[in-house]
This record gives structure tokens, sequence and C-alpha cells, in this order.
């Protein structure tokens, strides 16, 4: 892969993941943002730089790279945001939505949580490099649908 590509998804990726990892914060709403960084994260960045013009999957390889690299890095993000959000919220309103991740968060060394969010993204790096490889096959038999449709009307 280009260098140049890594940067473009490096940074959608944590960007991403920063955005997801701040909306967990509200109920109701964290358990749909904790499904999009475990699953969605990759085939949304994957769509964004196609749609962009920044990036084109030509190999299925391409696409579990992509999806990979894109669930790591906003497992990251999503954990770091997460945290510092929850602990800023505890800490100044002593309030909590999940008694368990806040004292993780608040009373637990810091090698522990960095252990945590480690496994956890390898968790995130693999699902979403499955789901990078779907959107690859997805994407690919979109485009055959319309070449099959629109090559009557070039003849």
């Amino acid at each position: 892969m280009n260098k140049v590509i890594l940067k473009y998804l490096s940074f959608c990726s944590l960007a991403i993941g920063a955005i997801f990892g701040i909306f967990a914060t509200i109920p109701y709403i964290g358990g749909i943002a904790l499904f999009s960084v475990l699953l969605l994260s990759a085939p949304l960045v994957i769509l964004f730089l196609i749609m962009a013009g920044k990036m084109d999957l030509t190999t299925p390889k391409d696409s579990i790279i992509s999806g990979a690299i894109t669930g790591f890095c906003a497992n990251i993000t999503f954990s770091f945001a997460y945290s510092i959000v929850v602990a800023l919220i505890y800490l100044l309103f002593k309030y909590t939505n999940n008694y368990f991740l806040t004292a993780m968060i608040i009373n637990s060394p810091i090698w522990l949580f960095i252990i945590i969010v480690l496994f956890v993204g390898v968790l995130t790096a693999t699902t979403n490099a499955f789901t990078g490889f779907l959107t690859y096959y997805i994407i690919n038999l979109i485009r055959d649908i319309y070449e099959n449709k629109h090559a009557d009307e070039d003849i």
C-alpha cells in the first residue's frame, strides 16, 4: 500500500474513533457507537476514501489490510476519547452511566488499561478486516451489476 493512502486511512480512522468515543458516553447511543467501531468503521472509512477519490480497492488483500488498520486505529482513539470524557464527567459531576468501566478507568493502573485497549484493538482489527473484505466484494458486485446493465447501451 502507498504511504499516502495509509496516512489518509489512519487519519480518517482516528477521527471516526474519536467521534464515536465521545458519542459513546451518551446513554443508549453508547451501544450503537461501540457496535459501529467494532464492525462498521472500516466500511465507513473505505467508502469515504473511495468516494473522495483517495483510494481504490484493487485486491482483497488491500481491503483486509485497510480494514485491520482502520479497526485498530479507531479502537485506540475510541478508548482514549471515551476514557477521558467518562473520567471528566465523573470527576466534575460525580455522574456515571457504567459504574464498572468508570471504576476501572479511574482506579486501575495505566498498564492494565493499555493491555485491555490493545487486546480489544486486536479484536476490533480482526472484525474490521472481515467487514473491509465484505466491503470489497459488495463494491465489486455493484460495479459488475452496473457494468452489465450499461453494457447493452454501448453496443
